[in-house]
């Protein structure tokens, strides 16, 4: 008996339990995300504060901020669960567990150099010290195949990995004669640059050809005086390479933290936007995104659910098919009355020849007339069958046919009977 009690306890412990889970009783308890982010003073690390400043009333999720040297590392991590979700580029390799929730922001080349310097064009860095973000930063690959379709070797360079900000102070020490990062425009940390030291933007030249073959790539434009008014920097519009960030996640994470994390994503975006101005350019992954990064189901779910029913959204096709359908059947039907009424014309022309063959029995006087009607009858019958074998009547119709053949036929046999008594001699005069 006591083992029943414990067994309709425990059973009834897991109930609740059950409940209580579904219910949200044990969701107090914040979940925690690991987002890898950027550098110091770069667009990645500002958007993941200003994330979690959104997230900050969210229960139960809240975002663990990693450090890190850009979107290489980032990749990396996510790859090796080192962290749950991290900022990358559409150009970075990842791992087969990491998929995207959302475009974030677009990104372009910032090739700043120090006024004085002798630098105007990409090929004038020979021979120059060049400022590069920490080994792992996807801006390092880039500005890698931006030598590389100049045909400037990288030894030719002198290069100093750093931060933004220490970039910024050996720029105005002069210690620098340039940096390079890609970072998107109107960068906080940039513009601070552009006010307390003597640097100007350089153009990227040959933008359109670095696109041309690589889809992650695009070519665009930087307006005259994007970071600065009174002094423009640039001092005229620029062409620039640009690329897009994206948000990504390892695939095994739950589809509902990720649904939740996307929902808040994009419902609170506007107080992003109001911490982070380049917030306002979230949006949805494309068609290539999935193709080349494919989406977490997750994020599936929120961006499906104001996808209209099947019904609503095929509803003109679907009329147009019932319309279809309905003209259809009609003319299926109209078509069945058509054969149904050639089915019984023809049988009735071969009963009407049957009353035929009936009205010559009478004037029938010898064998010779007798055998000739008979032919006759047998070879309508004949007729009849071939043609209800290929229905060109109906079975309903063989029976009247019958009917009336037998009549006929017994009709001839009766004649047949007479004339050979003798009975339809004229007998002589009286």
């Amino acid at each position: 008996m006591s083992r029943r009690v414990l067994l309709l306890c425990l059973a009834l412990a897991i109930a609740i339990g059950a409940i209580a889970y579904a219910a949200g009783w044990f969701q107090g308890t914040p979940h925690s995300l690991r987002v890898s982010t950027g550098t110091d003073g770069g667009t990645y690390a500002a958007f993941a504060r200003a994330f979690k400043r959104t997230l900050a009333d969210e229960a139960p999720m809240e975002l663990d901020i990693l450090p890190s040297a850009g979107a290489n590392q980032n990749a990396r991590r996510i790859g090796t669960d080192e962290a749950d979700m991290g900022l990358i580029q559409s150009d970075t390799p990842v791992a087969h567990n990491t998929v995207i929730v959302a475009r974030l922001f677009p990104e372009v080349f910032h090739l700043v150099v120090r006024l004085g310097a002798g630098i105007e064009t990409v090929g004038d860095l020979r021979g120059k010290t060049v400022g590069l973000m920490p080994t792992g930063s996807g801006s390092n690959e880039l500005f890698a195949r931006l030598l590389r379709h100049y045909e400037l070797p990288l030894s030719e360079l002198t290069i100093v990995n750093g931060d933004l900000r220490g970039h910024a102070d050996a720029i105005t020490e002069g210690s620098i004669d340039a940096f390079f990062m890609v970072v998107a425009l109107g960068n906080n940390t940039i513009e601070q640059i552009i006010e307390q030291a003597p640097v100007q933007l350089i153009s990227i030249d040959q933008a359109e050809a670095m696109a041309l073959f690589d889809p992650a790539l695009r070519a665009s434009v930087v307006p005259l005086g994007t970071y600065s008014g009174e002094r423009p920097v640039p001092a005229a519009p620029i062409e620039v390479v640009a690329v897009d960030s994206l948000l990504a996640v390892r695939r095994d994470l739950p589809d509902a933290t990720v649904e939740a994390l996307t929902r808040s994503l994009f419902e609170k975006r506007q107080e992003m936007v109001r911490i982070l101005p380049q917030a306002a350019f979230v949006s949805a992954p494309t068609e290539q995104d999935r193709l080349v990064f494919g989406v977490h189901p997750g994020a599936e779910l929120y961006y499906s659910q104001d996808d209209p029913i099947f019904i609503v959204e095929y509803a003109e096709p679907m009329a147009l098919g019932v319309t279809a359908f309905a003209l259809l059947l009609s003319g299926l039907w109209q078509a069945r009355i058509w054969l149904s009424n050639a089915r019984k014309n023809r049988a009735d022309q071969y009963n009407l020849r049957i009353i035929e063959i009936l009205a010559k029995v009478d004037t029938v006087t010898g064998p010779a007339d007798v055998e000739r009607i008979r032919r006759d009858l047998f070879d309508i019958f004949e007729k009849v069958i071939v043609d209800l074998d290929n229905d060109r009547i109906e079975e309903k119709s063989l029976v009247s046919f019958s009917f009336a053949w037998q009549v006929a036929a017994s009709t001839l046999n009766h004649r047949e009977l007479v004339l050979s008594r003798g009975d339809d001699i004229a007998s002589p005069a009286g």
